[in-house]
């Protein structure tokens, strides 16, 4: 066993290889060294001692050093961030949790996000109140990461919150908003999504179309009807997909995607077809039987089956 007085000493030798030997060292036995013996190496000049020191208190697993590591998950230096982020994850106890949560103030906004990216996994009520403070941080990062960690607590009370969500300025945000708000299919209703159909940004488009096969109704179909004419094919074919899943009635209005050049819209179509299940549709679709790809020939096939023929 290494002497206690030995290795405190040349963790704090004015050496930089004496202190990362050091540090190598404490991972064959952690019990000759306490937590606060290690707190002033995250903040060594080194980054590899930065690092080297995260990782010794993440094996240690003492809640003491939440607050440093939160410090370092702002560190300048990448890999010391991303090790630090990846440490604050590992501590799952309940003083941990209250850690993490008044983590969620910190200043810094790279803290703040690792705290509510550690603090999720945990689905503490608790965290509520903080993670819808952090919602309307003025961070992006910080607010897409409240907005996913709210979604994980399937609270009520967070849907407001994630509805304002809907509405932010930031694209990225408005996308994981409505993911978050289609994990209450028994709260929400297609009048919160429907209106992130005509998003300015496609991709928040295309997350409406998926999220709103979960909301069945008049309103829905006749939306996914119409961003069947979106000029990004990906939003069309999420609409197709999901009107498939309604089973609209729809047939007339897909079936030109049958002869769309990309595979892939060739495939959700014909899966949608066979998912509406109408007979009208068999000729279209048993004539993919011979397309060039073989992914659509499958689709084909297993449609016809739903069609009642093969």
């Amino acid at each position: 066993m290494i002497a206690s007085g030995s290795i405190s000493e040349r963790l704090r030798s004015p050496d930089l290889d004496t202190r990362r030997v050091a540090l190598t060292e404490l991972q064959d036995d952690f019990e000759v060294i306490d937590v606060a013996e290690l707190l002033p190496l995250l903040k060594d000049d080194d980054a590899t001692v930065r690092r080297l020191t995260v990782a010794t208190l993440e094996e240690l697993g003492d809640e003491r050093a939440i607050p440093a590591l939160l410090d370092r998950a702002a560190d300048e230096n990448g890999d010391v961030a991303a090790a630090a982020r990846a440490s604050l994850r590992e501590f799952r106890t309940s003083d941990a949790t209250a850690l993490l949560i008044a983590g969620i103030a910190h200043t810094d906004e790279e803290a703040r996000a690792a705290a509510i990216l550690a603090v999720r996994e945990h689905r503490s009520q608790l965290a509520l109140p903080a993670l819808q403070i952090a919602a309307e941080d003025a961070s992006p990062e910080v607010r897409r990461e409240a907005i996913i960690a709210l979604a994980h607590l399937q609270d009520a009370q967070a849907l407001p919150v994630l509805r304002a969500a809907l509405r932010d300025p930031q694209a990225e945000v408005r996308k994981i908003a409505v993911g978050a708000v289609a994990f209450f299919p028994q709260l929400a209703t297609p009048i919160d999504l429907l209106p992130s159909l005509v998003d300015e940004d496609w991709q928040v488009r295309r997350e409406a179309a998926i999220a709103l096969a979960r909301f069945p109704s008049n309103a829905t179909a006749a939306g996914l009807q119409q961003a069947l004419a979106d000029s990004h094919w990906q939003v069309v074919k999420e609409s197709v997909t999901a009107l498939g899943k309604l089973r609209v009635s729809v047939t007339a209005a897909i079936l030109p995607f049958l002869q769309h050049e990309l595979a892939d819209m060739r495939i959700a179509t014909t899966n949608a077809l066979g998912e509406i299940a109408d007979p009208t549709a068999r000729a279209a679709v048993a004539a993919l039987l011979h397309d060039p790809d073989t992914g659509v020939q499958k689709a084909a096939a297993r449609a016809l089956e739903r069609l009642g023929t093969i």
